[in-house]
């Protein structure tokens, strides 16, 4: 398929690290049991160094959105917005495809653990509930947190409040930056009147950091907000890495759990987050719950969910430098068991790439293409949801060649 990762072609050097078995590849031991439990482990220590190495790439590419965004702050224009924003497109990249470590009772969603998904990447979000937003008559109305100056702005403050007193109360995260470099993606047309334009995205204008009411403020809450977004994922980088915290609880863990965790991971984000919360919703009720849709960047985000799912089904990822990590795939792991259950899975892993492909090339922002649509109408989104739902399936039968159970909705 396409690669529509923006950093790829910078990197010349394509190194690719091969994890291999213990046991010959010769070994043609009948000792099913043996087999599985080989395979197993490397399938596990391929999926946690994907994880390590994927997190820490998150991290590094929001370290350079935090400095993009300082050097708007200091000097604030077009070209240091433009900037930061390219900066945010660039780092969603690599998160995007960290969801796939999600619902894995691991450190990012785990209560008991960091837990830090909801201030990280929290969605759909209020505009009005931190800044200024249009009242469709070419006015503005002010009644958020940053217009309000009995609201102390520190980074416990703004944690406490999100998703506080609703669910779309949110204080912080990747989107609450977005809407603050791109503000609200109107769709409206000035010749016309309409809100039906669907080529641009959110244009909030740099003067808002500089000579507009509340500028000030606005600019502690940016840098409040890009600071925690790159200590969190500090976090999650370092209790991933070699020898982290939870790598080390991780690497401990019994296979049968180990196994359980990730499966129920990208069976849940294929079929219930991003076929089931994402999608269908976008077609059903529009942009409102379109997931980046102040800077349009919903179809790459598209491109991340479905690569980070796939990554892990084939034990491959391409990181921030380039270098391509490779190790025992689920297909591999399955095929010891049946077969037949692992071509399905391929089947379908390679058909959700391929209804992505279709939606990617339309040349259209995704809320165009939802707009377009209605659920069951066969469109390219109901095509890519149907196909995650399908892959989110032949994920569950894979657990249970692989005789575990799992919850993909």
């Amino acid at each position: 398929m396409t690669n529509y990762l923006k950093l790829l072609g910078k990197s010349s050097l394509v190194m690719a690290l091969v994890f291999t078995s213990c046991s010959s590849d010769d070994d043609n031991s009948t000792d099913d049991d043996s087999s599985s439990a080989v395979t197993n482990t490397e399938f596990i220590a391929t999926y946690a160094t994907i994880a390590a190495t994927n997190y820490n790439d998150s991290y590094t590419s929001a370290v350079s959105l935090q400095t993009a965004v300082n050097a708007f702050l200091e000097t604030p224009s077009e070209e240091t917005l433009e900037a930061a924003r390219d900066a945010w497109l660039y780092a969603r990249d690599f998160y995007g495809q960290t969801e796939a470590f999600r619902e894995a009772n691991g450190p990012i969603d785990n209560e008991e653990l960091l837990a830090t998904e909801g201030q990280i990447n929290a969605w759909p979000l209020d505009e009005g509930y931190i800044d200024y937003v249009s009242t469709g008559d070419g006015e503005t109305v002010q009644n958020g947190i940053i217009g309000d100056e009995t609201f102390e702005l520190t980074e416990e403050n703004l944690i406490n409040n999100n998703e506080t007193p609703n669910d779309d109360s949110i204080s912080v995260g990747w989107h609450a930056i977005e809407f603050l470099l791109w503000g609200q993606d109107l769709n409206y047309d000035e010749e016309t009147g309409n809100y039906d334009d669907f080529s641009g995205s959110g244009e909030r204008p740099f003067t808002d950091y500089t000579i507009e009411e509340n500028a000030d403020r606005r600019s502690i809450y940016l840098q409040i907000v890009t600071d925690l977004l790159v200590n969190d994922l500090k976090d999650l980088s370092d209790t991933w890495e070699d020898g982290g915290s939870y790598r080390v609880t991780f690497e401990n863990l019994e296979e049968e759990t180990a196994l359980t965790n990730i499966l129920n991971g990208i069976g849940f984000i294929s079929n219930g987050e991003v076929a089931l919360e994402r999608i269908d919703p976008a077609i059903d009720e529009g942009q409102e719950n379109e997931h980046s849709c102040f800077s349009d960047n919903t179809n790459q985000d598209m491109w991340a969910n479905v690569n980070g799912i796939n990554n892990v089904i084939q034990g491959s990822y391409t990181s921030l430098n380039g270098t391509v990590i490779t190790g025992t795939s689920l297909i591999d792991l399955v095929a010891v068991q049946n077969e037949t259950t692992s071509d399905d899975l391929e089947t379908a892993a390679d058909n959700t790439l391929s209804k992505l492909d279709v939606l990617l090339g339309l040349d259209k922002n995704f809320d165009e293409i939802v707009s377009e649509e209605t659920l069951g109408s066969g469109g390219p989104a109901g095509e890519l949801s149907s196909a995650l739902k399908n892959q989110g399936t032949a994920i569950a039968d894979a657990a249970s060649e692989l005789g575990i159970s799992i919850t993909i909705n």
